[in-house]
């Protein structure tokens, strides 16, 4: 008997497609004041009624606690550290891709996240409205930044490693991912659904990074044997 026949694979744009359109979704939905909104209200008078409880106000009470350590996670050392990976990469692989891809990413970033938050301009968790000159919270660049620097810098360290070294690899970044979001929502400095389009649009940002074409006969110089 032969094989049984597998079936299609699926389009490869059916992914990026599905996160643009939850991204889209979202969007529109702060912009509109849909029910979402009600939503974030709900989870974050529940999160910060847990937040302030004495049994766990250490986990956000001073600038040290785990929470807020956390949220660091998503400052410009991410950038950094993508940076340096991708940069130690392409010395040791003879190839500019990985800082091909990591500026690809960065540079993605920048386009997307920042104009989102100035054009969106949405009041963070307790406020009614920005402060004059400063850019809004949607979507969260903290999750963004965390997200898809660390993404990346983990996705080419892991490449052609053995699959038991990337199962486990990839599960360490989920747990980034998660906790980085749980922090910001936890602090109140997010709202719930602003980490939720920012992991959208992270998964999004890495998904086209990860396309960038090999540089062809643009490598980086090596000595003739």
């Amino acid at each position: 008997m032969g094989r049984p026949a597998r079936g299609r694979p699926w389009p490869s744009w059916l992914l990026p497609a599905g996160l643009l359109l939850v991204l889209v979704f979202l969007t529109v939905n702060v912009l509109a004041h849909g029910p979402l909104v009600s939503l974030d209200r709900q989870i974050r008078q529940t999160v910060q009624g847990w937040a302030h409880a004495a049994g766990w106000r250490w986990l956000a009470d001073s600038p040290h606690a785990p929470a807020q350590l956390i949220t660091w996670l998503g400052s410009p050392l991410a950038v950094g550290v993508l940076a340096g990976l991708a940069a130690a990469l392409s010395i040791r692989r003879h190839t500019l891709r990985p800082l091909l891809i990591a500026a690809t990413g960065v540079a993605l970033l920048l386009v997307t996240v920042i104009p989102a938050k100035i054009i969106i301009a949405r009041p963070g968790p307790g406020s009614t409205a920005l402060p004059s000159g400063s850019w809004g919270y949607f979507p969260s660049g903290h999750t963004s930044t965390a997200c898809v620097c660390y993404s990346i810098a983990v996705l080419l360290l892991i490449a052609g490693r053995p699959a038991r070294v990337r199962r486990a690899a990839l599960a360490g970044l989920a747990a980034v991912w998660l906790l980085v979001g749980v922090a910001l929502i936890w602090c109140d400095y997010h709202w719930a659904s602003d980490v939720l389009a920012g992991w959208e649009l992270s998964a999004l940002i890495v998904w086209l990074a990860l396309r960038v074409p090999p540089p062809g006969r643009l490598r980086w110089p090596t000595r003739r044997a």
